[in-house]
């Protein structure tokens, strides 16, 4: 399927970096990836996860923590709608996204 669109549910976790005196980023890993065919079966996993997603994080919807943007489609970058938790530690956050490649997952990257 050269059209694939994903629907990927990712979780962050922190990563240290002893550099200059040493930091904290975030690593981000897909706990969940479903592949689809076509926007419609693709929107409708979306948004049923998202309904699970908001659930899961109730409470952060009352602290406006988790942020949501709806697009009718995905766009030039191949990113489509996103349901974001923002935590206020680092590596914490969480996220449902429609993506028209798999989500590529970070980790540990040197410090050059």
């Amino acid at each position: 399927m050269a059209n694939s669109i994903y629907v990927s549910y990712v979780e962050e976790f922190p990563i240290y970096e002893a550099a200059e005196g040493g930091y904290y980023y975030a690593g981000e890993q897909v706990m969940n990836c479903r592949k689809f065919s076509s926007w419609k079966k693709a929107n409708k996993c979306f948004q049923k996860w998202k309904r699970e997603f908001l659930e899961d994080y109730g409470w952060a919807v009352e602290q406006d923590r988790v942020h949501i943007w709806e697009n009718p489609g995905i766009d030039k970058y191949g990113d489509g709608s996103v349901v974001r938790y923002n935590s206020r530690y680092i590596g914490e956050g969480a996220s449902v996204r429609i993506t028209r490649g798999p989500f590529r997952e970070h980790g540990y990257e040197p410090y050059c």
